[in-house]
């Protein structure tokens, strides 16, 4: 996804940052709660597939590594094959962010057609292998929502926790029908090989934000009444055309476990870009 309106990003590794209000002087510079997690939640898996991801370069661009170690070319060498688990990262991120405008036009009662999907994916330049599944996933988040049918209260909107010093953009959040009742739930659309569990403390900190925090500096309820969405449902659309979608219960013990990832991630530094100003 492309970096939200109010947040921002000093480098490649560096926290995603939102400030609020967007113009200053700022009350708040946060951290965002996906940064708190990537910081603050061990994910051992990571270190597997970034050593894939660049093996999997050195074995595709060989040609370019063999040119660049006859040229003695050694930084520019290392460099390719370490920057290769970004790279792989972006291209995602874009077909991500395809799929989400998709739902923005939904939501806008303008769907978009094949063509102008195509037309995004020739401006993000992503890569044909990705690009080829883009197509049907959008599908899939359109049949999500027609069978669904979820009023949908914010869309792409960021939300802050004063609270707790924290913000994030949560894709959708509304109401929908769980379990014979409509309830309030935050929704969210995934482009990964699967749904994680963990993606439950995201929705739950989503859901326990302070208000929704507007372009023009307006903060507004999450819902109306303060209601509080009580479930997360994560939906993953396939390169087939459907898609597969979880509900997780968001309760005060998630939210306690959240709380800990961001506490861990202050603790190891991440929170260091995003202190409130004095």
């Amino acid at each position: 996804m492309t970096t939200p309106n109010q947040a921002r990003k000093s480098g490649r590794d560096a926290p995603r940052v939102y400030a609020w209000p967007p113009q200053p002087p700022h009350e708040l510079e946060v951290i965002s709660v996906t940064s708190a997690l990537k910081g603050g939640l061990p994910k051992p898996f990571l270190v597997g597939w970034a050593a894939k991801t660049a093996a999997e370069c050195a074995w595709d661009d060989f040609d370019v590594l063999t040119l660049l170690h006859e040229k003695k070319q050694q930084r520019a060498f290392i460099d390719h094959v370490k920057g290769a688990r970004y790279r792989d990262m972006s291209e995602k991120a874009d077909r991500g962010t395809i799929v989400h405008a998709a739902v923005e036009a939904y939501v806008a009662g303008t769907p978009l057609s094949k063509e102008d999907i195509e037309a995004k994916l020739e401006e993000a330049r992503v890569l044909p292998a990705i690009r080829k599944a883009a197509i049907p996933m959008v599908s899939g988040v359109l049949a999500f929502l027609q069978d669904a049918e979820p009023e949908i209260v914010w869309s792409e909107s960021t939300v802050y926790s004063r609270t707790y010093e924290y913000a994030g953009t949560a894709d959708v959040i509304g109401r929908m029908n769980i379990g014979g009742s409509r309830v309030p739930v935050v929704i969210d659309f995934k482009t990964s090989k699967r749904i994680y569990d963990e993606v439950a403390l995201q929705l739950t900190a989503y859901a326990r934000a302070d208000f929704v925090g507007l372009d023009d500096g307006t903060e507004v309820p999450l819902l109306p009444d303060g209601e509080v969405p009580q479930y997360g449902v994560v939906v993953r659309p396939s390169s087939t055309g459907k898609y597969e979608s979880v509900t997780f219960a968001l309760t005060d013990d998630v939210y306690r476990l959240y709380l800990a990832c961001l506490t861990v991630a202050r603790l190891d530094g991440v929170q260091a870009a995003a202190r409130r100003p004095s």
